[in-house]
């Protein structure tokens, strides 16, 4: 099998970034409907976990794109 190029790869890195987001979007969703602020804070830090994660992708992406 031929070797994937830096851009067929790069598609399919910015694909499972796109889900990531997507979960993200999720998460912040569910945030509103917190009914208190514990719930609130909770929804924050997986939110912040979530994004972090992504952050870090894009960078090695960005690394590897040169």
């Amino acid at each position: 099998m031929a070797r994937p190029t830096r851009i067929e790869t790069a598609r399919k890195n910015l694909a499972r970034l796109t889900g990531a987001l997507e979960d993200a979007t999720l998460i912040a969703a569910e945030g509103q409907a917190a009914p208190d602020i514990m719930d609130a804070r909770q929804t924050c830090d997986r939110l912040i976990t979530e994004l972090e994660t992504c952050l870090g992708h894009l960078h090695r992406l960005r690394r590897r794109l040169g």
